[in-house]
């Protein structure tokens, strides 16, 4: 059978409902409404032997829940509601949730909603994306990492994510080369890396990603560059040093092929500038830990830019 077209004027909705019946009509207007935050919009009660309940989804429209006669039958993997909300963070928070109230989540039939949110099953098995409007720019490949030859004092505001002290940070602010990660002209990120004394080898002295975009590969990114870059010119070990209060550090650099090297024990003191009493994750800020990987050949594709 062909496909029936018709003008605009021959269709004229006023509204439109999702209905799905459930198992327990109490607990999955439960779930839509006190985890997922549905607005409630009436409902119905001994209709033909029904019951229901109806939410308001965002954008218009409405979604019903039934109790009666007919089960629960989910559909396809592919068979969704899809709610949107903002940005990637609000879906990382808004999954947290979900899973810390116990919600199962599955994997996604189509990937694209595993970049861009989360699948979730409420009650009855109805699969829920909770999905991001406005896309990741690290997920979409849309971060470049790139030498910076601009003034060092304008990304003195990243430096100091990464610095407590203001006369340390004086000291080295302008030493070495600084990479940058860019997303269309915004700087999101850095790393500054100085050669030492000794010949192959370099530090990085410095690194932060900007708080907005931490914990999507921002690092990573910038870790690999800096080791192409010492490949290329035949480097052979990176050094970085971190605070050994700051876990989270530690683990990314393990993460990146960093292995321990040495503590240097009360590196962060007033005298050198290092307010006294700081704490990370309620850990004392005193020691510091360093570490190193060696250099192996370039990254295919990941070359000088």
């Amino acid at each position: 059978m062909g496909l029936v077209t018709a003008g605009p004027a021959a269709r004229r909705w006023v509204a439109a409902r999702v209905a799905h019946p459930t198992g327990d009509l109490d607990r999955s207007a439960a779930f839509y409404r006190d985890l997922l935050g549905l607005q409630p919009r009436g409902g119905f009660a001994d209709h033909d032997g029904y019951d229901g309940i109806f939410f308001a989804l965002p954008g218009g429209g409405e979604l019903e829940l039934t109790a009666g006669p007919a089960k629960p039958r989910p559909g396809t993997d592919e068979d969704l509601l899809v709610l949107y909300l903002p940005t990637l963070d609000d879906v990382r928070q808004t999954a947290a949730e979900l899973e810390a109230a116990g919600v199962p989540t599955v994997p996604a039939a189509n990937p694209y909603w595993d970049r861009w949110g989360r699948v979730f099953l409420d009650p009855d098995g109805y699969a829920v994306v909770v999905a991001a409007t406005q896309p990741d720019p690290v997920a979409a490949g849309e971060v470049r990492v790139q030498t910076y030859d601009g003034l060092r004092e304008d990304l003195r505001g990243l430096f100091e994510l990464a610095e407590d002290s203001a006369a340390a940070l004086d000291s080295y602010l302008h030493a070495g080369r600084v990479l940058v990660a860019v997303v269309g002209s915004d700087v999101v990120g850095h790393l500054q890396l100085v050669e030492t004394d000794r010949p192959g080898q370099a530090e990085i002295m410095n690194m932060a990603v900007r708080e907005d975009v931490q914990g999507r590969g921002v690092g990573a990114l910038l870790v690999r560059a800096a080791v192409d870059r010492l490949a290329a010119e035949a480097g052979a070990t990176l050094l970085v040093a971190t605070a050994a209060a700051d876990v989270g550090n530690v683990r990314f650099f393990q993460r990146q092929g960093f292995r321990m090297r040495s503590i240097e024990r009360d590196a962060f003191t007033p005298t050198a500038g290092y307010p006294p009493g700081t704490r990370i994750d309620g850990i004392e800020l005193r020691d510091r830990v360093w570490l190193d990987r060696p250099i192996g050949p370039p990254t295919p594709g990941h070359g000088r830019q």
